[in-house]
């Protein structure tokens, strides 16, 4: 569970003793681990929700190998990544700013308050309509037409494009039919390209599809053979291989009569079953890369038809390409770009707004009159309005005398809003620059953002099937890279094999003949074994004569030692009384 949640312990601690403390339940070294949770909680909280539904299960191998396992798996890997893709924009949408949407509906209210009014009007205008019901329905007809005309419209040109892309086809298949070449090509080499094929179809069912159903069949009527009888015993298999030995042997003796009988001279059909037999293996070797090329191309197209019907489900029947989907990109990149350019307007125009009232605001609390007067103003246009319809003569001359009021209150309101003009004048030219390096920022912040997302996403998405592809890959590589060296040596062996046996058996032919390799090897056998006999009398001999060797070695070493003795008692010098006694075979010194 702490891992789950990416707690990390203490710097200093080894693992295996921070598991062994855990496990005895240490007050410290659980109440660091508490300590860390609550202190981050709502980190916790949002990993331990995604641990719940992103970790996958420990499966123990020999179950993994299962079909039905293996596909679940699979699903469970898919309904991660979906999982994955739902969480990232749930935490996109949650992190948008509601001011944008708190102001959306308070647009649309207004919008909804206008529209009300606009019908109301309408309504009071239709009052003195005469057929007011003949217009409702001949509007409403001509509203069907231009409905139908669009849809007609859209028919056309959704008819369109199938007829391009039908042409786009038939242009595909042509040059299918023409060799896979952009230029269609004559009658004479369309024909020649069908007998081709139908000679090689030919020669896969005549010849190659028969002997690969007589080899199954073969191996078939083995394994039925070898499953209906007995289970062999050790007898068994020892006289089978006797037996296999022995077949082995008049085999042998057969070839080398045939070679010794036929002479190589005489044989001129050699060359040609050489090449026959080349032939035939290239044309299998070729059947066998036909036959897997076009099993890789059914696949190929299934894959291909499984694309086509998921793009069709997600985009429906009409999916753009080449031109037309450059057109649509280049579209909605326009539109974009005029919906950030009006969406920047309206911040600014919003901002203007805003200043207006701040400004009006700071007016009317330093000098209250001028509110009055707006008010007032206001007031006068309704009573203008009112009294137009009532006394034209009495309006015009009280909207002379407000008039004249207004216009006092208007130039003194002027005057101080050019003073404060005056006074804002410079910081607004400060923060203008300022206003659109930071617009163009966020612009690109955004762009750039949005490309992030988008590339990680795709990023994320297509590396984990590109790194099990590499991994199968490489694996393959490998295993096939070894079998190469192994079926490498075993040829280089078998050809040396075969030089030596051709040798011999050339050799056995000849008149003259030289000595075999075998005899050869036996000569040299016979000749260590020699060496080794005359090492081991020697052997022998030297342990024999070795306790003789070795008491003369000691009688030597004791006739040494005396004479050292003799030597060193002649150097002394003369401090006692010595006597020697010399006889006729020894010498005896007497020291008193």
């Amino acid at each position: 569970m702490l891992g789950n949640v990416k707690y990390r312990p203490p710097v200093g601690i080894e693992p295996t003793l921070f598991r062994s403390q855990l496990l005895a339940g240490d007050s410290r070294t659980i109440h660091h681990a508490l300590h860390w949770i609550l202190t981050n909680k709502e980190q916790v909280k949002n990993t331990a929700y995604l641990a719940k539904y992103l970790k996958i299960p420990d499966i123990p191998a020999d179950v993994v190998r299962n079909s039905s396992v293996q596909d679940l798996l699979d699903l469970y890997q898919n309904l991660i990544d979906e999982f994955k893709d739902v969480h990232k924009r749930t935490r996109m949408l949650q992190k948008e700013n509601a001011s944008e949407i708190i102001n959306d509906i308070k647009e649309m209210a207004v919008e909804r308050d206008i529209v009300i009014k606009r019908l109301e009007n309408v309504q009071i205008h239709l009052v003195d309509v005469r057929d007011k019901e003949e217009l409702l329905n001949m509007s409403k007809l001509l509203r069907l037409q231009q409905e139908r005309a669009k849809e007609l419209e859209s028919q056309y040109d959704m008819q369109q494009l199938q007829l391009k892309t039908a042409s786009e086809q038939l242009k595909r298949y042509l040059s299918v039919i023409h060799g896979q070449s952009a230029t269609p090509k004559s009658a004479s080499d369309v024909i020649k390209h069908l007998q081709e094929e139908i000679q090689l179809n030919s020669y896969l069912v005549k010849e190659k599809l028969p002997q690969e159903s007589a080899n199954l069949q073969k191996e078939l009527n083995i394994m039925q053979a070898i499953a209906s009888e007995q289970h062999p015993t050790r007898s068994d298999l020892i006289t089978v291989q006797d037996k296999i030995a022995a077949v082995n042997s008049e085999v042998e003796q057969l070839v080398q009569r045939r070679l010794a009988a036929s002479d190589p001279q005489e044989d001129k059909l050699a060359p040609f079953r050489q090449q026959a037999a080349v032939i035939r293996r290239n044309k299998e070797a070729s059947a066998a890369r036909v036959h897997e090329l076009t099993a890789s191309l059914k696949e190929h197209e299934a894959t291909l038809a499984d694309l086509r019907s998921q793009v069709k489900q997600l985009l429906g029947d009409m999916v753009l390409r080449g031109e037309e989907l450059k057109k649509y990109v280049n579209a909605l990149r326009t539109k974009s770009n005029l919906y950030k350019r009006q969406r920047a307007n309206l911040s600014s125009f919003k901002v203007e707004a805003g200043i207006l009232t701040r400004t009006l605001h700071i007016l009317s609390t330093n000098d209250p009159t001028v509110e009055i007067a707006l008010v007032n103003h206001k007031k006068m246009k309704i009573d203008e309005d009112d009294l137009v319809e009532k006394d034209h003569d009495k309006a015009t001359d009280l909207a002379k005398k407000s008039l004249h009021d207004l216009s006092q209150l208007v130039a003194q309101t002027a005057q101080k809003l050019s003073q404060v003009r005056q006074e804002i004048q410079p910081l607004g030219e400060k923060v203008k620059p300022i206003k659109q390096e930071f617009q163009e920022v966020q612009q690109r912040y955004e762009q750039k953002k949005r490309i992030y997302e988008a590339t990680s996403i795709n990023i994320s998405s297509q590396m984990d099937p590109l790194k099990n592809q590499v991994k199968e890959l490489t694996d393959q590589l490998n295993r096939k890279e070894d079998e190469w060296k192994n079926l490498r040596q075993k040829i280089t062996k078998a050809e040396s094999l075969q030089e030596v046996v051709m040798f011999e058996m050339k050799n056995s032919m000849q008149s003259p003949r030289k000595p075999s390799q075998m005899e050869a090897l036996k000569k040299k056998v016979a000749d260590m074994e020699e060496a080794v006999k005359n090492l081991e009398e020697e052997q022998r001999a030297i342990s024999s004569r070795q306790g003789n060797v070795q008491e003369q070695t000691r009688l030597w070493q004791n006739t040494l030692q005396l004479l050292r003795c003799k030597i060193k008692a002649r150097n002394e010098p003369a401090a006692r009384q010595e006597r020697m006694h010399i006889t006729q075979h020894s010498q005896m010194l007497t020291l008193t």
